[in-house]
Order: C-alpha cells, then sequence, then structure tokens
C-alpha cells in the first residue's frame, strides 16, 4: 500500500512538473519581452550648438545629430556581380533634415512647445542636409551600437528665434517627424555663463589646428568612457584662478540635488585654449567634429580631460568657477551606457541568469535578502572577476550578459527560451563559435557543428522549427 501512494506520489509530481514547465516558460520569456519594452534607449540624438560666428556681430545656431541603423528604414541595395564582390555596401537608408529659422518674440518663449506656431513668423534663414548610412549585413541594419552622424547650422544675429527641424528617412516623399522650438540667442562675447561642448577624441588636421570629435548624443556621454569638454569661458582673466568640479545629480521626479563630487581640478595654462573661434566641419569619417581654429580675435576655453571611466553611471554637473567661487561655466549631462545588455535591467534575471557559471548554493545565496542587499552581493561578485578594476565598467559582465541576450534573441523557438536551449548555454558559456557547419543528412534530422578551440559541439534538430539538442562534445 505504501508502495502505491510512494508511486502515486512521484506520478503526481512528475506531472505538475511537466504541467508547470511551458507555464514557468512562459512567464521568463514574458518578464524578459517586457524588459526589452520598458528599455526606452534611444534611437536619435539631438543636440542644439551656439558657437561664434565668422563676425561679433552673429552667432552659428547648429543641431548636432545621430541616428540609430536600427531607427533607419534600409533597402538591399541594387548591384551586378562584379559590384557585389567588390562593394561591401549591402543595404542603405537615405536620410534627409532641414532646418527654418522664423524671427520670433518673447511671447514664443513662454509658449509651450506644442502650443508654438510659426503662421504669420517671418522666415530668418533656413539650411539642409542629406546624407546615406550603408550596413554591409542585415544584422547591422537591426544594430544599436551603430550611427549615422551629421549637423546642420547657419548665421544668425543675436535674438529671439523659433524654428522647425523636419526629418525624412527612407524614400518617403514627406518628412515623417518634425520638432518646433523657440530659443534666444545671445551674443557670444555678452554670455554671462559659458556653454560646455561634450566631445571624444582630438586629433590634428593637416594645417595644425586640432579638431574635437563631438559626442553626438545630446546631453549624454559614453558610460565607461572617458571624455573631453570644451568649456567657454567668459571675460577670461589670466591673473585670475579657475577650478572645474563634477558632482554627481540625484533626480528624483521633479526633483534634483547635488550629490557627491567625483572630480575637481585647478585649471593651469595647459588646459586654457585662447584666441578661438570653433567651427562645425565634416570629417568624411561619419563624424561631427569642432575645428579649433585660432584667431587673433577669438574666445578663450578650457579643454578639460574628464575621467569618465571611473564615474558610476548616474547624472553630473560640471561647473566651472573663478577665485570668487563665481560660475563662469556650466552644462549637465547623463552617463549613458548606450548598448547595456536588457536582461541587466532587472536584478532579479542578472542573477538568475548566472546559473550557467555558479553552483546552486551561491545563486541561493545570491537570491536572498533585500533589494539593497542582493544588489550589493550582485555587485560585490562581478567586481571580484573584474579585468580592469580601477574603472567602472566592467567588460567581462557586459560580454556575459550580451550573450544571454543574444541566446534569447536568436535561439529561441515556440519550445524553448533561447538561453534554455542547448545551444544557447553553449553560447553562454564559451561565446560565439569560431566556425559553424550545418550539415543535412538525406535520412535524418538536419545536423549543426559548432568548432572552438580544441573543442567541438554537435547539435541535431529535433523539430522543424529551430530547436536544436546537444548530442556530442
Amino acid at each position: 500500500m505504501k508502495q502505491i501512494n510512494y508511486l502515486t506520489t512521484v506520478a503526481l509530481v512528475v506531472g505538475l512538473v511537466l504541467c508547470l514547465a511551458p507555464e514557468l516558460q512562459a512567464q521568463r520569456s514574458a518578464k524578459y519581452q517586457k524588459l526589452s519594452l520598458a528599455d526606452q534607449r534611444p534611437s536619435q540624438f539631438f543636440d542644439f550648438l551656439v558657437l561664434p560666428g565668422n563676425t561679433d556681430e552673429t552667432v552659428t545656431f547648429a543641431s548636432v545629430y545621430s541616428f540609430s541603423y536600427r531607427y533607419l528604414p534600409f533597402k538591399k541595395l541594387k548591384q551586378d556581380g562584379a559590384a557585389k564582390n567588390n562593394n561591401k555596401k549591402a543595404f542603405f537608408s537615405p536620410v534627409n533634415l532641414s532646418m527654418e529659422v522664423f524671427n520670433s518674440s518673447e511671447a514664443q518663449l513662454k509658449k509651450r512647445d506644442s502650443d508654438i506656431s510659426v503662421e504669420r513668423l517671418e522666415p530668418a534663414e533656413r539650411s539642409f542636409w542629406e546624407d546615406t548610412a550603408y550596413a554591409e549585413t542585415y544584422e547591422q541594419t537591426q544594430t544599436e551600437s551603430m550611427f549615422l552622424h551629421g549637423h546642420i547650422g547657419m548665421e544668425l544675429k543675436p535674438g529671439i528665434y523659433t524654428y522647425v527641424l523636419q526629418m525624412k528617412r527612407g524614400e518617403r516623399s514627406d518628412p515623417r517627424n518634425s520638432r518646433t522650438r523657440t530659443v534666444r540667442l545671445d551674443s557670444y562675447r555678452d554670455m554671462e555663463v559659458g556653454n560646455v561642448i561634450l566631445g571624444e577624441e582630438l586629433y590634428t588636421d593637416q594645417r595644425g589646428e586640432k579638431q574635437l570629435t563631438l559626442m553626438s548624443m545630446g546631453d549624454n556621454v559614453k558610460y565607461g568612457s572617458d571624455f573631453r569638454a570644451l568649456a567657454y569661458i567668459p571675460g577670461y582673466d589670466p591673473s585670475d584662478s579657475y577650478t572645474v568640479n563634477i558632482r554627481e545629480l540625484n533626480i528624483s521626479g521633479k526633483d534634483t540635488s547635488k550629490g557627491k563630487e567625483v572630480f575637481v581640478e585647478k585649471l593651469d595654462n595647459s588646459k586654457i585654449q585662447a584666441n578661438l573661434r570653433p567651427q562645425l566641419v565634416s570629417s568624411g569619417e561619419n563624424e561631427n567634429r569642432l575645428r579649433l581654429a585660432r584667431e587673433a580675435d577669438g574666445f578663450t576655453y578650457a579643454l578639460i580631460e574628464v575621467p569618465n571611466s571611473t564615474f558610476p553611471n548616474a547624472s553630473y554637473q560640471l561647473t566651472i568657477r573663478d577665485q570668487n567661487d563665481t560660475t563662469v561655466s556650466r552644462t549637465t549631462y547623463r552617463s549613458m551606457w548606450i548598448d547595456m545588455p536588457r536582461s541587466l535591467l532587472s536584478l532579479d534575471m542578472a542573477i538568475d541568469m548566472l546559473r550557467y557559471i555558479v553552483d546552486e548554493e551561491t545563486l541561493d545565496s545570491l537570491s536572498e535578502g533585500s533589494q539593497d542587499e542582493r544588489e550589493r552581493k550582485f555587485r560585490a561578485f562581478w567586481k571580484k572577476k573584474d579585468p580592469t578594476p580601477d574603472t567602472e565598467y566592467n567588460e567581462l559582465m557586459a560580454e556575459y550578459y550580451r550573450r544571454i541576450d543574444y541566446a534569447y534573441q536568436n535561439f529561441s523557438t515556440s519550445n524553448r527560451i533561447g538561453y534554455e536551449s542547448d545551444q544557447g548555454e553553449i553560447y553562454i558559456k564559451f561565446g560565439p563559435p569560431q566556425n559553424i557547419e550545418r550539415k543535412f543528412p538525406p535520412n535524418g534530422s538536419t545536423v549543426e557543428i559548432w568548432s572552438y578551440p580544441n573543442r567541438e559541439f554537435i547539435f541535431r534538430a529535433t523539430s522543424g522549427f529551430g530547436d536544436f539538442r546537444l548530442v556530442s562534445e
């Protein structure tokens, strides 16, 4: 009798597990999909710069932008056999922008953007830009890490202006996106607090002038990477002393407060760039650059190297003050992990995904405690494995969760979540194989052979819908 009860219990447990397995899989898949929907990473960036004009009577008003390839509608490039073999450009997507500027008023300046109209406003200036993004593979057309960069600008007298920026993607005949704003442009000489331009690499051109590659990410910089800040210092006095300070910002809803100081530096003469009249230029390398042209009647800037790779992923305020503690230049910016793996957006999922590389006891320990406790333990776990412990960015952790994302996106079927499949698990543990060979036996199911240095994994198809099972290693 006891034996019958035992067998009945086992049967019930097995049946329950079999019944719950599809439901658990559906829950996990839905959770990942929810993370993808909640991930609102920008597909386009716009930044509006005010630079010195060609004379002191004007300023340069410019829009600098970047468009993610994933945001652009690509089409297959038609080419014959010879051209196809010699040309790596397989897909293309044309982009057109126009910016029209109108003389405006204080009344327009006070309106909400949605209420602004250019009806009856006098046109002041107009400018156009067009370019084409090219991709070698379909995967590149869907990537979030490749961008088309560009800029559009014009010379204007100081005043109040309303501008309309319109964008046309692909081969559509009408603009699909537009934005209307009203701005006040002050004389560059009359500015009381200077603006700050965010950049990356510094080059020297054939004329010996320096060129700064612009970040082109709006008010954002790349998380885990150092950058340069070009800060205008109005009324610069060589006998004065200047200090740059960067503080973390604590943002909660509409409230913003200053947090801890992460960087402070006295600006010596090596950081000061006098007699500059920066000009936007096209590099021909799909980059926006600022030529730091020198002129006798130019302006004074500070060129600051910011060790952002040591800063947490947060928002910051950069301020330059003189010896009287008066602010002479200021900006706020956000450190953005532009290609952050989606599986890192949820602490619960991030911990759960460690099951491929830790034992059950470690996983249970990481899963216990409050949200703060689990986050602390999770960070400590990866900090021990960080190949560059002196920086904030953990390359090993980023690579691991990129593999989780890849497994979900490429190996998921109607029967199994990608990272729970045999192929997904091997990919997560070993990364992309050096070679993949697919065989089609005449009397059997499809076979895939993944080759790595000194080892090989063989998978056999179990359905006609992309499901594979590991049969040999």
